[in-house]
């Protein structure tokens, strides 16, 4: 057989994505693919809910070790254990108060610190447009615009997929990153990559600060709640419940089982809650009334913790309900893993 008849036989990257993952509904939806290819190969297609190729592929590789669902990947990050490595462990509310923070704004008084000390450029978040209460990925590049972004999103992890041109450009060196656990699962991969575009990308993320998280849901889901979007202040998950927040402070609560058939196709496939491969994890579980839990797990995220501390951004205390943390990670876990396991063993 011919070189020539070789190359062409030899599936290129996306193609083994398209195979492995994405024709079997896993794909996390986290963009890393997209994020680290320099070639601009692949867009994400909504419907579908995978990326699809929309440039011809240069080989680079670097999509493969991206993906946090692909099996020869998932050996690597995927364990039964809920918490994950760590440092340390602390209850956790930002000295500043605004009415949407989410569990004591702990993610805000971070990125405070970080950019206000210059440790960052620009952190990379959620925002939200509250009109239409549909989330977007926003690059701030000054600390008194984070408040923007304040409060949990429950319908998109698509931040990554924004990344490119930060990469690009030559004035941002270092980025604060928050995302959810499968974000954190593929910058956590490329940080273990030799690939020259995967090092790229992730030397210049300085911090990555993960969130607990059980699932995202699709835009649909803002309709089910019975109001129009623009009334919404605050939406939160937790005690198996949806409790929405409105302007006039009026509450209501939807059963999170009522709202199954709006998580996306990808989420039901994860099996980290506590964003295991961050520098610093947060959520609200676990917590005392008022703050976050906060799981320093790296160097890194330890310097950053002890200087927002010092600096005064934060209050912190001992105390955290580990025990609470293992059993919402577990029943995400049980949940999931018979359908990760059947979708990867090509059983689905």
């Amino acid at each position: 057989m011919l070189e020539n008849d070789l190359i062409k036989l030899t599936p290129q990257p996306f193609q083994e994505l398209e195979e492995k993952v994405w024709q079997k509904g896993i794909c996390a939806g986290c963009r890393g693919c997209i994020a680290v290819c320099r070639a601009d190969t692949l867009a994400y297609d909504h419907e579908l809910n995978k990326p699809c190729e929309v440039n011809p592929c240069i080989d680079c590789r670097a999509c493969l070790d991206a993906c946090p669902r692909l099996p020869a990947n998932v050996e690597s990050i995927v364990s039964s254990d809920v918490i994950g490595p760590y440092l340390d462990i602390k209850n956790v509310r930002s000295v500043k108060a605004n009415e949407r923070f989410q569990n004591g704004g702990a993610v805000i008084a971070l990125l405070t610190a970080a950019l206000e000390e210059e440790l960052v450029d620009c952190a990379l978040v959620m925002g939200l447009d509250r009109w239409a209460q549909k989330s977007y990925p926003l690059v701030v590049y000054d600390a008194s615009e984070l408040n923007k972004s304040a409060g949990s999103k429950y319908t998109s992890n698509e931040v990554l997929e924004s990344i490119k041109e930060l990469v690009k450009d030559q004035k941002v060196k270092n980025i604060a990153l928050v995302g959810a656990p499968c974000a954190a699962q593929s910058v956590g991969l490329l940080r273990k990559s030799s690939n020259e575009y995967a090092v790229k990308l992730v030397q210049k993320i300085r911090f990555l600060i993960g969130l607990f998280c059980f699932e995202a849901f699709s835009d649909d889901v803002i309709a089910e709640i019975g109001v129009p979007p623009w009334r919404i202040d605050k939406m939160s998950a937790g005690e198996r419940q949806m409790t929405v927040t409105l302007r006039d402070r009026s509450m209501k609560s939807i059963p999170l089982a009522e709202l199954e058939e709006y998580v996306k196709p990808g989420c039901r496939f994860c099996t980290d809650f506590t964003a295991k491969l961050s520098d610093i994890s947060v959520g609200g579980i676990g917590s005392a009334p008022g703050m976050s839990s906060v799981i320093i797990r790296t160097p890194e995220g330890m310097g950053l913790f002890n200087i927002a501390e010092e600096m005064g951004f934060l209050r912190v205390s001992d105390g955290v309900n580990v025990e609470a943390i293992k059993k919402a990670g577990g029943q995400k876990i049980r949940k999931n893993r018979m359908a990760n396991e059947l979708a990867i063993s090509g059983q689905r």
